[in-house]
């Protein structure tokens, strides 16, 4: 039973964390239709989250051997102490800015009270017995997908990543990540894309600042769970949501050039507004 589940959310995890139609979105539905309120996650969770890592990083192998090469040449500019003289190049004010976007997530360790951390804290939402909130952040993120799909026929956008975008898309995410509902690669690239952003550099820089989240998630979902996942799931698992992103992230390309990225908006619409109905029962019902 455990191979089937590592292959089930293998493949579901992979698709829910790359399209915008939020993993955490997903995962609430299932445990509140199941009545599990454990927020406890599975080590093969963890698992998977970095099996995506790699898929992305595999899919987008160019782009990450640049920005380690510029990671590693910062330092040795530093050691040889030009890296002042030596005006950075486009790669590297990419690393710089991705490194910076990371810096807000710091207040996910803020205490907040019996419910631990800021991230527990937004994280419980998924775990409440209730789909009404979950409903209307479906709905927040079906609105950001669509005004993102109409901004992307309009082709006006040309700028870069700054300073300001980078703190933007940092401050975005301490929500985005943690909350059910909202989809974090989705949320960054139609946000960093509603700011002016050229879309090569909203798609790239989404999915760039995945890989760590994602890799510092499944270590610390890992060493949360109280059961070890077996050796066999844990291959199947790295090895089929490795596959199974790779093939999302390349599709995900495909819909932003081709502009079928609103149908996924029409999707959290439909969603958000079920989960939303059913959220006011259970309140009246309750």
């Amino acid at each position: 039973m455990s191979i089937l589940t590592a292959i089930f959310q293998a493949v579901f995890q992979a698709i829910t964390f790359i399209f915008p139609i939020s993993e955490n979105g997903h995962y609430s539905l299932f445990h509140n239709f199941a009545g599990i309120t454990d927020a406890t996650p599975a080590a093969i969770t963890g698992v998977i989250h970095i099996g995506i890592a790699i898929g992305i990083i595999i899919a987008m192998y160019k782009l990450f051997l640049s920005l380690f090469n510029e990671f590693f040449f910062t330092f040795q500019d530093i050691f040889k102490k030009r890296l002042k003289s030596t005006p950075p190049k486009a790669a590297r004010k990419f690393m710089y800015y991705t490194l910076l976007s990371f810096a807000p997530m710091i207040l996910w360790l803020i205490p907040f009270g019996s419910r631990g951390f800021l991230f527990d804290f937004l994280r419980s939402s998924a775990y409440n017995g209730n789909l009404l909130d979950d409903g209307l952040f479906f709905l927040a993120t079906g609105i950001l997908v669509v005004l993102c799909a109409k901004q992307l026929k309009l082709s006006r956008n040309n700028k870069n990543i700054n300073l300001i975008f980078a703190l933007i898309a940092g401050f975005a995410s301490i929500i985005l990540v943690p909350v059910a509902g909202l989809s974090f690669i989705g949320g960054v690239f139609c946000i960093l894309m509603l700011l002016g952003v050229s879309k090569k550099v909203s798609f790239r820089y989404s999915f760039v600042l995945s890989v760590p989240v994602l890799v510092v998630m499944g270590i610390l979902e890992i060493c949360a769970s109280s059961e070890p996942a077996g050796i066999v799931s844990i291959i199947i698992g790295i090895i089929l949501s490795a596959a199974v992103s790779f093939v999302c992230v390349r599709f995900f390309k495909w819909v932003i050039n081709n502009d079928k990225l609103k149908f996924f908006g029409y999707y959290d619409f439909g969603i958000g507004v079920i989960a939303a109905v059913i959220g006011i029962f259970q309140l009246i019902l309750n």
